[in-house]
This record gives C-alpha cells, sequence and structure tokens, in this order.
C-alpha cells in the first residue's frame, strides 16, 4: 500500500463494507496502518434487495461489526432488480450501476478523498480473462488499476486464499454471499470451473493475467487525462458532432466514440468493440441507428450523433395526437411508432418502453400525443408539472415534443421511460390491468 501511495496523512478514506472477506480484511490493514498514518475511515454498505434474509444477515454484521470498531457507517438500500428491469440491464450491471452511484453520492456528502475497494489478484485475474473471453480491445486486457479516479484496490496483488489466511490466523469473522456459487452468473463460471481448469496448466496463472495488465496498462498509458471533447447535453441527451468525428482517422475514431458513450451512458460495462463499430459505421455513412447494452439509442440526425436512454421517436414534430384502441394493436405511421396493449391476470415485467396500469382507474377512449405546455402528471404524491420532470431528467426543450404520451380522456397516464401516473398503479386489488408496449418503427 505504501509503496503505491495509496493513502496519505489526512485523507478521509471510505471503505465499500459488504461483511464479506475482502473488505473485512481491507478494513482491519486500514485500522492497523492507522496507527501510523492519520487518516480516517469510515465504511459504506449497500443492501441491494436481492437475497432476502441472507441480505438482512449481512447488513446487521456490517452495523456490528461497525459499532465494535467505533467505525461511522453508511448503509443504503436499492431496488435492484427493479432498475435491472427498467433499463434492460444485467443483474451483474445494474448492481454495479447503483453500488457505484451510491459510493460517489456518500463520498461526496462525508467528504471522502479516497474510496477503498477490496477487489483481490484473483478479481483482476478473472475480470481479464472474462474480457478476453467476450472479445475485448487493449483496455479490456488492462484489467482494473491500483489507482482509479478516487478509487484505490490496496488488496489487488493479494490473493483470496492470503486474505482468507490473514483472516483466519487472526480469528476475525466475515460473512459469505451464497450467490457467489451460483452458476447462472458469468464470472462464478470463470472462477468456479474455467480458472481450476487454467491453473492446472499453470499453476500461476492469476499471477500471470496480473502481469499482463500492468503490461497493457503500461502500453496504452491509463493514467493520462482523458481528452477534452466537445460534449454537449448533460442527462437525457449527449450529443457531438459529426464533422470533429470525421476528422479521426477510423481507428482513432473508435478511440473518440469510446469516450462519447462512457459519457452518455455513465460506463462501458458490456460494451465491446464490435459495439463501437456499429457506431463507428452510422457515423461513416451519415445517417442510421444503433442500439447498445442497457438500450441506449445511438442514432445520426442533423449533423450529429445522439445518444439517449430516454424514448424519443427521432422526429421533429409540431403537436399531435392520435386515437389508439386498447387493448389492441395500433400503427401510428406519421410518427414511427406502435403501440399495443393487452389485458393481464398478472404483472408483465416492465421496461422504459413497456408498463403496466390499472384498466378500471382509467377512462378509455384512449390517445397518444406530444407534449403541451402545462401538462401535469401524479407523481410523489402531488401533481407535478411535465415540464419540470422533463428539466429533472436533463432534457433540454428541443426533445420535449418528441416524447409520446399515453393518455385517457382525464389524463397522462405514462409517459414512456419517465413517469407512470400514480392514480392508475397497480395494487393488490386490481381487477384488470393493461400491459401496453410502445416500439419505434420506421416511417
Amino acid at each position: 500500500m505504501r509503496s503505491y501511495s495509496l493513502i496519505a496523512p489526512g485523507d478521509r478514506v471510505l471503505v465499500a463494507f459488504s461483511g464479506g472477506p475482502d473488505s473485512v480484511a481491507l478494513t482491519e490493514i486500514l485500522l492497523h496502518l492507522r496507527q501510523q498514518i492519520p487518516f480516517e475511515i469510515a465504511l459504506f454498505h449497500l443492501n441491494h434487495g436481492l437475497r432476502g434474509f441472507e441480505a438482512e444477515r449481512d447488513e446487521q454484521f456490517c452495523l456490528t461489526f461497525a459499532r465494535d470498531r467505533g467505525l461511522p457507517i453508511f448503509v443504503e438500500r436499492s431496488d435492484v432488480g427493479a432498475l435491472r428491469l427498467k433499463e434492460g440491464l444485467s443483474l451483474e450491471e445494474a448492481a454495479r450501476k447503483v453500488r457505484y452511484a451510491l459510493i460517489r453520492e456518500i463520498a461526496q456528502k462525508w467528504g471522502a478523498s479516497k474510496v477503498a475497494l477490496g477487489h483481490t489478484l484473483d478479481d483482476q485475474a478473472e475480470t481479464v480473462l472474462m474480457n478476453f473471453i467476450r472479445g475485448t480491445g487493449l483496455r479490456g486486457l488492462s484489467g482494473m488499476r491500483m489507482r482509479s479516479d478516487i478509487f484505490i484496490r490496496p488488496l489487488l496483488t493479494s490473493s483470496r486464499r492470503e486474505v482468507l489466511e490473514f483472516l483466519q490466523a487472526r480469528g476475525i469473522a466475515f460473512v459469505e454471499d451464497s450467490s457467489n456459487r451460483d452458476p447462472s452468473f458469468f464470472r462464478n463460471r470463470i472462477r468456479l470451473l474455467l480458472m481450476p481448469l487454467l491453473e492446472e496448466l499453470n499453476p500461476r496463472f492469476k499471477e500471470a493475467l496480473l502481469r499482463l495488465s500492468w503490461n497493457v496498462q503500461e502500453e496504452i498509458g491509463l493514467g493520462e487525462a482523458k481528452p477534452d471533447f466537445p460534449w454537449e447535453g448533460e442527462k437525457g441527451v449527449t450529443r457531438v458532432s459529426l464533422d470533429f468525428l470525421l476528422s479521426f482517422s477510423e481507428e482513432k475514431r473508435l478511440f473518440v466514440l469510446r469516450y462519447f458513450i462512457e459519457q452518455a451512458r455513465g460506463s462501458l460495462w458490456d460494451v465491446t468493440r464490435e459495439h463501437l463499430k456499429a457506431i463507428a459505421h452510422i457515423v461513416a455513412k451519415k445517417k442510421g441507428v444503433t442500439i447498445l447494452p442497457g438500450k441506449l439509442r445511438v442514432w445520426i440526425e442533423e449533423g450529429y450523433l445522439y445518444a439517449s436512454p430516454l424514448f424519443l421517436p427521432l422526429l421533429k414534430t409540431p403537436p399531435w395526437e392520435f386515437p389508439v384502441t386498447l387493448p389492441g394493436q395500433n400503427i401510428l405511421s406519421e410518427v414511427g411508432l406502435s403501440v399495443e396493449g393487452n389485458l393481464e391476470r398478472v404483472l408483465k415485467a416492465q421496461d422504459g418502453w413497456s408498463v403496466t396500469l390499472d384498466f378500471d382507474k382509467s377512462t378509455p377512449p384512449f390517445l397518444v400525443r406530444n407534449f403541451r405546455e402545462g401538462d401535469r402528471i401524479c407523481k410523489d404524491g402531488k401533481m407535478k408539472k411535465v415540464k419540470e420532470i422533463f428539466e429533472g431528467c436533463g432534457l433540454c426543450r428541443e426533445w420535449r415534443t418528441r416524447i409520446p404520451f399515453l393518455c385517457d380522456q382525464e389524463k397522462i397516464l405514462w409517459i414512456p421511460g419517465i413517469a407512470l401516473d400514480e392514480r392508475v398503479v397497480v395494487q393488490e386489488n386490481s381487477r384488470r390491468i393493461l400491459s401496453v408496449a410502445m416500439r419505434m418503427r420506421k416511417r
């Protein structure tokens, strides 16, 4: 830890603390180091809401651990399953997205100068191998860094076996996550099935992958600052001019697009070189659309490359509205949209483009239209201006008329990807459940 200058006197270090062996060992080591270097420690624990009783047990363990050592602890809960359905992510990606967003938020509130993560040599080896199997470029082979932004990984050169030996020798308790043995997760299959076979060929295979990651990091200079590209937009919609992108060679353009997608999406998780090449293809043609993991829509329009997770019919248009029959299938060719509804007996999985609502609390006939000044929808227990909701999403003015609204004769029922009127939310006593899906169509 000292050789990498990960912690300096006066630091405030927030530890990502699951209660598992890695985070427990990391915290114990930091507590020992604090006797030699003056710095502050706090813990952050996230209950993902996925493992029922076991998750509650882990949370109580973390609270007790922090209390016994006199450490402040921040505990957050999140419905990762709901985010997974809403954004069409894998469970692993949804959990990772929530975890990093919350830990950054808590780090900022507490004033942390560093966030310590318990990744080990085994985690690094698994990450590099997973990226290799998916088909990665050099950055995927570089794996995780010892230091990255505010994040530090003090255990990255220590094996999982060494961590367990450290804890057992000192009689330090920890909890175990049973999902780490679930072979339905890609990382677990690497750990439980593939890695033992590779270690038969090379008993030091994990160390070899660690050296590979370091060599690649040196080659591509991961420590350098990201280029200052002319992005426009914050949340909602991100764009960059085609002229800027086309000023680069084809290979350099992929490098630029990588940063564009990271800016628009928040991470490059599950984004492969093939995805970047698909974007480069529509850039070269100056037209087209492609979809990335997490349902990020990327398209060309009026001299710009756009990216947005929001549901946006790709059409500039004045006020419009069309009647739709629900249940039933409706094709709105004028705006390139299909709207389909079915009556269901149980709730169906939803994403940003589909929804279920209480049919008996609506007032048919239905219609689909775009935004009007003064529109309101019931959200968070009160009527809110849709304009203010859009502003909260960072959606610029010229895009507001591009989002379709599902309405009945009295109110806005649903704004895809943004809001469902709380008066039509399905309850336990709902008798008829209407499932509605909107999809883009070629005009």
